[in-house]
């Protein structure tokens, strides 16, 4: 994990640690966040990384048994690895030839309904975007470049699966995810696979 999403996961952490806490009420504001490690593809680029990932969530209940979630995610720090597919460098006859980086890091936005009671089995679906990074070279001399990250947008989709563990003072939801987002021209349609680990604070 790189320097700067470190420094997020601590003060996420030392945040979330410091809050009071809360019962879960019949209905009222809460939020959210934790880490864990997520499974990216993209399957066309015959490509994946296993690596952290972010979560954090904001949401209101509805009675005991369910709960409308705005939700965001981020996974494949540091994904950067060689593409299969030589391209040319230089002049086209040219006998100079580069692997192409590419990167998976990808960030989540979607709108879910969460279902079931936090004390046993809950599911969560919910649909909204994705942005996924890809590699650029850019030039900033006529014999130098420089490798820059851009991103674009596309639709997707999640679903968690999770159980609050009761750990007295502290409890935390332990929970599996799946996603998959579109394709757009720079990059293909990934998926994901995880474990996180959450702290929920409700109001």
């Amino acid at each position: 994990m790189n320097p700067g999403s470190v420094r997020i996961a601590a003060v996420l952490a030392l945040t979330l640690a410091a809050a009071p806490h809360a019962h879960a009420q019949s209905g009222g504001f809460f939020v959210g966040g934790g880490a864990g490690m997520s499974l990216v593809g993209e399957p066309t680029s015959e490509a994946s990384h296993l690596g952290e990932s972010l979560h954090l969530r904001a949401g209101w209940t509805l009675g005991r048994r369910a709960a409308l979630v705005l939700e965001a995610g981020m996974s494949g720090f540091d994904s950067v690895f060689q593409d299969s597919t030589l391209v040319p460098v230089g002049p086209a006859d040219g006998p100079y030839y580069q692997y192409f980086p590419r990167t998976l890091k990808t960030q989540t936005v979607l709108a879910s309904l969460q279902l079931g009671v936090a004390g046993s089995l809950y599911v969560r679906p919910g649909v909204g975007v994705a942005r996924h990074a890809f590699l650029v070279s850019e030039p900033i001399a006529s014999d130098l470049f420089v490798q820059a990250t851009k991103w674009e947008t596309a639709p997707a989709v999640g679903l968690a699966v999770g159980r609050r563990v009761p750990i007295p003072g502290f409890p935390l939801d332990l929970e599996a995810t799946a996603g998959w987002s579109g394709h757009q021209d720079n990059t293909r349609s990934r998926w994901s696979a995880g474990l996180q680990v959450v702290r929920v604070i409700h109001f």
